[in-house]
């Protein structure tokens, strides 16, 4: 998003060159590619990412972006609007230690392969103000911008951290992803130039943090600020539908796997593989975050706790949605090499 997602022709290579990626074995500079067979990939962010899960996007990208050998892949989309490097929005009730928690309890449940991290709107959006509840932390963010933005490094790397020892060595990947750039729409709209200004300086933050841990860099921000095309975002800062779309052309290529080759919703075998995703997201965002959770499991469980034993029934139809999953990824992939 050149401070409007600068080129046509780079938007149409990008758009019109939609999925099947070539499936080369060495795609990402030389090294292994990123996903292998028996993947459980956690995705986790603020709202950018929980919003993903909707429309099904990112994760149809990756995918078919894997090829067709890398089979039996999971993804979790652990996204939490309004989260922080401090995961103070997954908080409830409690004070903000009850949200890195909550994280580090699915990472622990779960065990993940790969981890992609997306994280660092928050604070270029926050100038001058603090954007944690963190007790530390928040006097600290609300002063100088070169002070705020040491302090989301320090949160990042706490929040690696903890990932690295809630996963265990089964870990093979963490992923830092940078944030898209926002959109300038026009007024009445904010003009985010400055914040963008910003958020490149939180990218290269980032960069470093990536190069000291010997993390995967995947720089989004980069891959998207010389778009331009109708906008992608409902706000400058919400991506729409077509926002993902492109989003996920972009993250497919930061990834290593290079610029997909179908259009993304003109391919009827993609859009079942996309259509099975979605249907697995709102499953297990059911199982993960279900309503009314002070009735099932907090202060108030002595009035409905005892509809708490429903909650793990969803696994088994999350089991079968990766199967349905599994199944329109092998049709895809049959129809493509036939």
């Amino acid at each position: 998003m050149k401070i409007r997602f600068g080129t046509l022709c780079a938007l149409a290579l990008l758009a019109n060159s939609f999925l099947t990626p070539s499936f080369s074995e060495k795609d990402r500079s030389g090294q292994e590619p990123l996903l292998r067979n028996g993947d459980r990939v956690a995705i986790v962010g603020g709202g950018l990412i929980e919003r993903a899960r909707l429309n099904g996007y990112l994760e149809t990208a990756l995918t078919v972006g894997a090829g067709p050998k890398v089979t039996g892949l999971k993804f979790r989309n652990l996204g939490w609007s309004g989260d922080t490097v401090f995961n103070d929005a997954r908080s409830y009730f409690g004070k903000p230690q009850e949200g890195r928690e909550r994280l580090r309890k699915i990472i622990g449940e779960w065990k993940p392969t790969v981890v992609l991290l997306n994280y660092g709107s928050e604070v270029a959006l926050s100038y001058g103000r603090a954007w944690t509840d963190e007790p530390i932390a928040r006097e600290r963010c609300s002063g100088p911008w070169k002070e705020s933005l040491g302090v989301f490094t320090e949160g990042f790397q706490k929040m690696v951290d903890a990932i690295r020892k809630e996963a265990g060595t089964e870990l093979r990947k963490i992923v830092i992803l940078t944030p898209p750039p926002l959109e300038n729409l026009g007024v009445p709209l904010p003009d985010h130039r400055e914040t963008n200004r910003r958020l490149a300086e939180v990218c290269s933050s980032l960069k470093g943090l990536a190069q000291k841990n010997h993390l995967e860099f995947a720089d989004l921000f980069g891959a998207m600020k010389e778009l331009e095309t109708e906008p992608l975002t409902h706000d400058g800062l919400h991506f729409t539908d077509m926002g993902y779309r492109q989003l996920a052309g972009a993250l497919s290529s930061v990834l290593g796997y290079g610029p997909p080759r179908n259009n993304f919703d003109d391919d009827p075998s993609v859009q079942e593989i996309r259509k099975a995703v979605i249907e697995k997201n709102r499953l297990f965002f059911h199982r993960w975050r279900p309503a009314n959770e002070t009735y099932l499991y907090l202060f108030r469980k002595h009035e409905q706790g005892n509809n708490a034993k429903e909650i793990p029934q969803f696994d088994p139809l999350i089991e079968q949605s990766e199967m349905e999953i599994e199944r329109a990824r092998s049709e895809f992939f049959k129809g493509s090499q036939g």
